[in-house]
């Protein structure tokens, strides 16, 4: 059973050593173990962030909106905790999970889990086994790719995967918390994680990367099936790409081209539903998927760019939203940091980022708002 942790985090957290944990946490970072879109805005305006580590789930929250003041590391352990996980957010502010574990059992040795956050600092919910529909492949097949969770606006829950070689396969959960069987989307070159976005309107969709480009799917409304749209051919960088809704009902995807590792920028859908075209950002050298805000600046809505550079140190660009031809101009924003800094719009619509330092510990600098540009003040390690 696991130990009580602070009064705060309630059951089922559990505190460790912080030496011990911190360098667990930067372990697992390094290792790519930890989703890339790692802190998130609670409906109260409290920031979270979340991590990996050998044994589960590890959280830190900030006390109040906007305070230096943050709770953790707090481990939610998990039986079997494969070590990867993603996460996204629904309407209500929920916290949804996904990721692996080990069961002997299973298809291929392990199973998908899910679990919720539904209120910032509060417990997680159990973790939910979910199945695995992709078969056990022997060989030097590669492993299926993270499971990714969808929530969109009428209340259902998709949880979709990939196997090279298999396809892509999802599940969903109704409004009224029926589950549905695996559903096969074909798709059989793919590879990694599929690439997950939902709408302000509540509809979900995702790019699914194969060699040489990726495939598009999405829900007609809210509710419905997913639908095949089509393909772009673009050469990508694998494990590289995320997304952000840029225009109402309108995302922009974002990943790394393999010549340089500078970021591209591509939108499936134009408003009047032509094809979208690749769009250069720069951030040459970067590694790993971007970290993406939209914010006003200096007046203009503008995309926020967070990355891992060259030096292993978060580096930043803006630009205005969906103003790709007038080019991102990236800055350094802080010291090395273990795996992927993350960024959020906090509590008082400032933004913040956040990185893992190379001891474990958890680091936060904020844009200071009485500059009309994007300037960030120190950083302050919080936990």
């Amino acid at each position: 059973m696991a130990r009580r942790g602070r009064a705060e985090t309630g059951r089922g957290a559990t505190s460790g050593a912080p030496a011990v944990l911190g360098s667990e946490i930067a372990a697992a970072a390094d290792g790519g173990y930890a989703a890339s879109d790692w802190l998130r805005l609670g409906r109260d305006g409290r920031l979270t962030a979340y991590a990996s580590c050998a044994e589960g789930l590890v959280r830190w929250t900030e006390s109040a909106p906007g305070s230096d003041v943050w709770h953790g590391p707090d481990l939610f352990p998990v039986e079997g905790w494969a070590g990867r996980f993603t996460l996204a957010q629904d309407s209500h502010g929920f916290v949804w999970f996904a990721g692996s574990r080990y069961r002997e059992s299973a298809p291929d040795g392990r199973e998908f889990v899910i679990a919720a956050q539904y209120q910032t600092g509060r417990p997680l919910s159990d973790w939910r086994a979910i199945g695995n529909p992709f078969p056990r492949q022997e060989g030097e097949a590669p492993p299926p790719g993270d499971p990714m969770v969808l929530p969109d606006g009428s209340g259902s829950l998709h949880v979709v995967a990939t196997r090279f070689g298999v396809g892509v396969r999802g599940r969903s959960r109704r409004s009224d918390g029926i589950w549905g069987d695996w559903s096969d989307y074909q798709g059989k070159w793919v590879r990694g994680a599929v690439v997950p976005l939902v709408s302000s309107h509540g509809r979900a969709e995702f790019l699914a990367p194969f060699r040489g480009g990726a495939s598009y799917w999405r829900q007609d409304a809210p509710g419905s099936a997913f639908r095949w749209l089509g393909r772009m051919e673009a050469d990508a960088v694998e494990g590289t790409y995320s997304c952000h809704e840029t225009g109402p009902g309108s995302g922009t995807y974002f990943w790394r081209h393999p010549a340089d590792g500078g970021v591209i920028a591509y939108r499936p859908q134009a408003p009047a539903g032509a094809a979208g075209r690749l769009m250069p950002l720069g951030g040459a050298g970067g590694v790993g998927p971007v970290g993406v805000v939209r914010t006003q600046v200096n007046g203009y809505d503008c995309t926020v760019l967070l990355q891992r550079g060259a030096e292993g140190c978060p580096e930043i660009a803006a630009y205005p939203t969906e103003g790709e031809q007038y080019g991102a101009w990236w800055a350094p924003v802080g010291d090395r940091c273990a795996g992927l800094p993350a960024m959020a719009l906090d509590g008082y619509g400032s933004v913040a980022i956040a990185m893992i330092d190379t001891d474990g510990g958890l680091c936060v600098a904020r844009r200071d708002l009485r500059d009309p540009g994007l300037a960030f003040g120190n950083w302050r390690s919080v936990g």
